[in-house]
């Protein structure tokens, strides 16, 4: 049995190599509400802020401020950058704010850098350290993408029932046709099966930065800019595998990476800012 999962996930990362910036306490939300979650509440997740579809209003339900934390400086690796006491995991929290319009990105996450050190009275500090990284770029032989073609209408009709995902001959899901997406499937044994259509090359670097094959952050340096169809075929082991021939799907990622795409993971460090809560309050300040 194949498990699936198709991209787009309630609780989505901002990813940054060197995220420290200096907040300016004049950056603050026209409203908002910080309250501990109520025990066994429904749901956990985010939704709205700047660049989604509701830009000017964030909700955050049944999280732990490290979640929060991890938003409002846009950490890539939430457990290594963000360190404090144990009820910044243990404790769940409600957010809900309200945005000025035309908030930037950058200016969203420092209101809520503020918000939350006044909230929870932070103390914190900053600290700055290399660690290994994987930089995506081009192999020797060029790119194995193929761009994608124009998106259609959003009410093009989806082929097959509602909700059905379609599978091919091996079990593995099928992206309809013509429609931005993103699956990845496991199964049998160790392979990892990846399928997408009309996505940037940042979508691939996320997905493999969170790929236990590839352990570690990996940044986009391919210098590509399109959007592309492609499929990747792996196995999920990272160590101990020969070298594989080109058809043969056990391959490791790496090599998957090189041989099925023309991209290539290659070594490299990066310089991260990691968070330090000294200490604060569980019991956030009234509203």
């Amino acid at each position: 049995m194949h498990r699936a999962i198709l991209g787009g996930g309630i609780l989505a990362f901002a990813w940054g190599v060197a995220f420290g910036q200096v907040p300016d306490s004049k950056l603050t939300f026209d409203v908002a509400s910080v309250r501990t979650a109520a025990p066994q509440s429904a749901g956990i997740g985010t939704q709205g802020g700047p660049g989604s579809r509701d830009p000017e209003h964030f909700t955050g339900r049944g999280m732990p401020l490290r979640l929060y934390l991890c938003l409002a400086y846009a950490a890539a690796d939430c457990q290594l950058q963000i360190s404090g006491p144990g009820w910044i995991d243990s404790e769940k929290y409600d957010v809900v704010v309200n945005i000025p319009a035309g908030t930037t990105k950058e200016q969203y996450q420092m209101m809520l850098q503020n918000l939350l050190t006044e909230r929870f009275q932070l103390v914190l500090h900053h600290e700055t350290k290399a660690l290994p990284v994987y930089e995506l770029v081009v192999a020797k032989d060029g790119p194995k993408l193929k761009e994608s073609s124009a998106t259609p209408a959003d009410d093009t009709p989806v082929p097959g029932p509602p909700g059905k995902i379609e599978m091919d001959k091996d079990g593995f899901p099928i992206l309809p046709p013509g429609r931005p997406g993103f699956t990845s499937s496991f199964g049998p044994g160790t392979l990892s099966h990846w399928t997408a259509h009309q996505q940037p090359i940042s979508a691939l670097a996320r997905s493999l930065s969170f790929s236990t094959a590839a352990g570690r952050q990996v940044i986009d340096k391919t210098g590509l800019a399109g959007k592309y169809d492609f499929t990747l075929v792996y196995d999920m082991r990272v160590a101990g595998v020969p070298p594989a021939a080109d058809d043969d799907p056990s391959m490791i990622v790496f090599d998957a990476v090189e041989k099925q795409l023309g991209l290539k993971l290659v070594d490299a460090k990066a310089s991260y800012d990691f968070v330090i809560i000294e200490r604060g309050n569980k019991t956030p300040a009234e509203n």
